[in-house]
């Protein structure tokens, strides 16, 4: 029994912890605006429950981002006041096309950023609400009004960051750095492995390859967290980034190397395996994990490497990718560095801009939160409700805040729907017989103390974890805690039933609208992807190197998890093959075989991949037929690149022909 019981209390430590930060953060966020005297204390207590977080480096990350999204919205809503001072229906439909612009941005750009997006449609529509109850339309007072809420929502995010960073201790560096020394560990062991027993029969690496990819673009998350721990590593963010796509390049010439020693003669392919392996002295680590202080050797071995003297087209490749490896793992170990030690000197690298997947979810997206205002104002106006300007806030939040959810949207705003029903319960009790009894600041504070803590330790865990979520965000606007308390139960009820109704049409939109499913996205990333393959290949195509693995990353990390590993590869062998033939392309610059090579490309543009395939083997043949010396090398590269590209073809000749899509 005692060891149950304490058990049970370590099980409970870390979400009782969390429950009393979230009710601290709303505390001192009632306390400043109270203390300020503002009009609507309760946004301040609602944004700092919304910014609390169980992970100190998502809330501190979603801070800041929550605090640019306001300043915009604040700016956009004053903006569009003064353009329809008099016209109520010309301000309804831009604050409609305001929230459709947010939730587009947002659900376009699916990361910690997207809830600044959401962010500006969301204090647009505060703000709105605050406007529109007041006369009824668009009014001079518009200006005061946004400086208001904005200061009230900052003041919301400042005090969540002071306790949070106060009281919490961030592991989600140290989080990043294991997961990332892991998979590179990994993929070490597994090219380690594959060299030694080359020759023989080679271990099918494909799903183990597919399923380090998956948990490569998974990282993205992390990132954000490690990035809002520390600002040092935020401001070197892009090394992080760096990182995992130097994992992804690892990753890549692994497939390579495992197509292109599975092709050749089991002695050749051993003799070639051995000699890469006697060049790279960090396979034979295979079961320690990469350390930042070996950078410097993974960086000799890659020159090396690409030093190394090839008496065939197909050991130069093997000693390319080999040598690809090494240079993804330095970027990997520069990563890991900063993780380490976010004070070391490091070289400063521009972000990488990644280029838009689909935009389809994004207008989905926006198109549902254009219709549910305009559905809510209509509602509003027929009805004459006195609160229906509240609806319209709420409604506007439940279609906005979502739209980066991607699947689990619906469910997410279904479980806030629910949860605001039962904290519109909650509250009506606590307003009605509880609060009249309480006088003082600290009584309020001991009273909300008794709902959120449990609240938010609830929210912590695996029951329903949206469900207590909102019910813990929502309580605080539900019983609007003032300076003066107001116990009117008519006034009470309107205004619950208006954010309960409010929660109740953005979650029905969802099933009205709902989003682009798994499947259809999927399908929609590997037909835009064949279509950019086969633009790539085009004569004029001039889509440089990292242009190519921005649009691919960008698809990679935005393919649904349910996708099938076959069709993860097919976006892998697409960025793959693009890559050899972008390489291929600039070394062939200097070979008068740039028409053969167009035709080559030309069919393989067309779908056709028979006849891509017979081309590339007569530039494969006349470059074999090359006898210039300085030419040597760049042919064995080339003749390599081809070797890739058919390697490539041969495997995914159906999804290249477009006969694999449905």
């Amino acid at each position: 029994m005692p060891r149950l019981l304490s058990q049970a209390l370590r099980a409970s430590s870390a979400p009782l912890l969390f429950g009393f930060r979230l009710w601290a953060a709303v505390c001192l966020a009632l306390f400043v605006a109270f203390w300020l005297e503002l009009d609507n204390a309760s946004w301040a207590g609602t944004t700092a429950a919304l910014v609390c977080q169980p992970r100190l480096g998502a809330s501190m990350r979603n801070g800041w981002f929550r605090v640019v999204g306001t300043v915009v919205g604040a700016g956009a809503i004053v903006l569009l006041s003064a353009a329809f001072p008099q016209d109520r229906a010309a301000f309804l439909i831009g604050l409609a096309l305001l929230c459709g612009a947010s939730a587009f941005v947002a659900a376009q750009l699916g990361n910690a950023s997207a809830l600044s997006a959401s962010l500006v449609g969301a204090t647009a529509a505060i703000v709105a609400g605050g406007e529109l109850g007041a006369v009824g339309g668009p009014n001079g007072q518009v200006f005061l009004l946004a400086v208001s809420r904005a200061t009230e929502i900052c003041i919301g995010v400042a005090a969540a960051g002071i306790v949070l960073a106060s009281t919490h201790v961030g592991v989600a560096s140290h989080r990043l750095q294991e997961q990332i020394s892991g998979i590179a560990a990994e993929i070490r062991s597994h090219v380690s492995n594959m060299l030694a027993n080359a020759g023989g029969a080679l271990p099918d690496s494909q799903l183990a390859r597919r399923d380090l990819a998956r948990r490569i673009i998974g990282l993205n998350a992390q990132i954000d967290e490690a990035i809002g721990e520390s600002w040092q590593v935020r401001y070197n963010a892009p090394l992080l980034q760096r990182a995992l796509e130097g994992l992804l390049q690892a990753l890549m010439s692994w497939r390579i190397l495992a197509l292109r020693l599975s092709a050749l003669p089991s002695d050749v392919s051993a003799r070639q395996a051995g000699r890469i392996l006697q060049l790279t002295p960090q396979f034979a680590l295979a079961g320690t994990q990469p350390h930042p202080a070996d950078r410097r050797a993974y960086a000799a071995t890659a020159r090396a490497l690409l030093r190394e003297p090839a008496a065939s087209a197909s050991m130069r490749l093997l000693a390319d990718e080999t040598a690809r490896i090494m240079a993804g793992f330095c970027r990997m170990l520069d990563g890991l560095t900063l993780l380490r030690n976010a004070r070391a000197p490091l070289n400063s690298v521009r972000p990488r801009r990644r280029a838009p997947s689909d935009f389809l979810p994004a207008l989905v997206a926006a198109l549902r939160a254009f219709s549910v205002v305009l559905i809510a104002a209509a509602l509003w106006i027929a009805t004459a409700w006195p609160n229906g300007s509240t609806a319209i806030v709420w409604a506007a939040l439940a279609t906005v805040i979502f739209a980066a959810a991607g699947d689990e949207s619906f469910a997410r705003v279904s479980a806030w729907a629910l949860g605001t029903g039962l904290a519109a319960g909650c509250a009506a009790v606590t307003a009605f017989a509880v609060l009249p009894n309480v006088h003082s600041f600290a009584g309020l504070s001991l009273v909300l103390g008794l709902y959120l803590v449990p609240a938010g330790a609830l929210s912590t865990l695996p029951l329903k974890p949206p469900v207590f979520g909102a019910m813990a965000t929502l309580f605080v606007p539900l019983l609007n805690p003032e300076n003066q308390m107001s116990y009117d139960t008519v006034q009470f009820y309107n205004a619950s039933m208006a954010v309960v109704v409010g929660c109740s049409i953005g979650a029905m939109s969802y099933l009205i609208l709902p989003p682009v499913s798994p499947a259809t996205r999927t399908r929609r990333l590997l037909r835009l992807t064949l279509r950019d393959f086969r633009s790539l290949c085009c004569p004029d195509a001039d889509t440089s190197r990292g242009d190519w693995e921005s649009l691919m990353y960008g698809r990679l990390a935005a393919i649904p998890d349910s996708a099938t590993p076959q069709q993860r590869s097919e976006i892998l062998a697409a960025l793959s093959l693009g890559l050899a033939l972008i390489r291929l392309r600039r070394a062939l610059r200097s070979f008068p075989l740039n028409s053969e090579l167009d035709a080559a490309l030309t069919a393989l543009a067309h779908g056709d991949v028979a006849v891509a395939r017979h081309g590339l083997q007569r530039v494969d043949m006349a470059l074999a037929r090359s006898t210039s010396a300085l030419g040597r090398a760049t042919a064995d590269r080339s003749r390599g690149l081809l070797e890739v590209i058919d390697d490539g073809l041969a495997q995914q000749a159906a999804y290249l022909s477009g006969g694999s899509l449905p």
